[in-house]
């Protein structure tokens, strides 16, 4: 006979089951009485404008908006975090992350391969202590130690310092969910996907994938006063010029605003989005780009511009990003937000 445990329950209600047992009803905190750690953590950097390359004469270029379906599939991710109790003061937060391409066949979304799932218990180790940490490990929750990058000294004191370490572990780990997703996507098909948020970490959504990001906040705005200025007063069904962005440590994007509806009540980034795609390599070398490239690159984000429109209807009523959440990005996330559940 072999030794073998059961495979360990990873959902919310089999991590508290094991945590009430190794530690009783005292570490424990309420759970679904409040928010989320995203929406208690919700923070911005501060809103700035930044510079960037433009690869098309100034001025907001009319899209028309294309009869036929350019996109086929949406791809999404979501993240849950909640404290679900304390050991030594140190918070014991339970996450759940997951990403999704939901493909458009016969008028209806259906989920596209499998959908990526990770749930796991995110702690301290070196707050808990190795009797505590042996103790959940044995009783076979996922573990995920916030502070194995520090030494013991190092370790933040404050609850909420490692709370705010857990939440951007989390995110990579969701950001990571979605980055395979889309490589696995541009390896395998020829068709168009539509990625929620930027494409700049992801280098298998080369210039030659049939893929593109769209990207709905604006903390920060790109280009010059002038650029800015008229990329505000865009009117519906209008883009911009496109320019060049270049992320460091990562890679440039080509990317372009594209004014998905009217401005409401004069709010001057009602609507707005921002797409990014992989650039060419002919448009890489500011100082001898040809007027071939240029043509070119033009077409191409006129094409996915026309794409984007066709997507505006139905409205993901009643949610408040309405303005830029596509219905087809909205249904994604209703999908993850089920198949989560926290």
């Amino acid at each position: 006979m072999t030794d073998e445990r059961p495979p360990a329950d990873a959902s919310l209600r089999g991590a508290l089951r094991s945590l009430r047992a190794l530690f009783g009803d005292g570490a424990l905190v309420a759970v679904g009485s409040g928010p989320t750690l995203e929406r208690i953590a919700m923070r911005s950097d501060p809103p700035a404008v930044a510079p960037c390359a433009l690869l098309e004469t100034p001025g907001a270029r009319q899209v028309s908006v294309s009869l036929e379906p350019l996109v086929v599939a949406f791809l999404d991710g979501v993240q849950r975090s909640r404290v679900v109790g304390y050991l030594s003061g140190s918070p014991l937060i339970y996450a759940s992350v997951a990403a999704a391409v939901r493909e458009r066949v016969a008028r209806r979304l259906e989920t596209w391969r499998e959908p990526s799932v990770r749930r796991a218990l995110y702690v301290s180790r070196g707050k808990l202590g190795e009797a505590a940490w042996n103790q959940l490990e044995d009783s076979g929750v996922p573990l995920v130690d916030i502070t194995a990058d520090l030494t013991d000294d190092a370790i933040p004191v404050h609850p909420f310092a490692l709370r705010a370490r857990a939440l951007d572990l989390v995110s990579l780990e969701r950001e990571g969910l979605e980055r395979r997703l889309a490589a696995d996507w541009c390896r395998r098909e020829s068709r168009w996907l539509w990625i929620d948020g930027g494409i700049a970490g992801n280098l298998a959504v080369n210039e030659h994938a049939t893929a593109f990001g769209v990207v709905k906040s604006h903390t920060t705005l790109y280009g010059t006063v002038d650029h800015v200025e008229s990329v505000l007063a865009l009117a519906e069904a209008e883009r911009s010029p496109a320019f060049l962005l270049g992320h460091r440590p990562r890679r440039s994007v080509v990317s372009w605003y594209l004014r998905l509806r009217s401005a409401f009540g004069g709010d001057p980034l009602h609507g707005l989005v921002r797409v990014e795609v992989s650039p060419p390599a002919d448009v890489l070398d500011l100082e001898h780009i040809t007027e071939h490239a240029r043509a070119r690159l033009s077409a191409h984000c006129d094409r996915i511009s026309a794409g984007i429109l066709a997507e505006r209807a139905p409205l993901s009523l009643p949610d408040p990003r309405w303005d830029t959440l596509t219905y087809g990005i909205h249904a994604c996330e209703m999908y993850l937000d089920a198949l989560v559940g926290i």
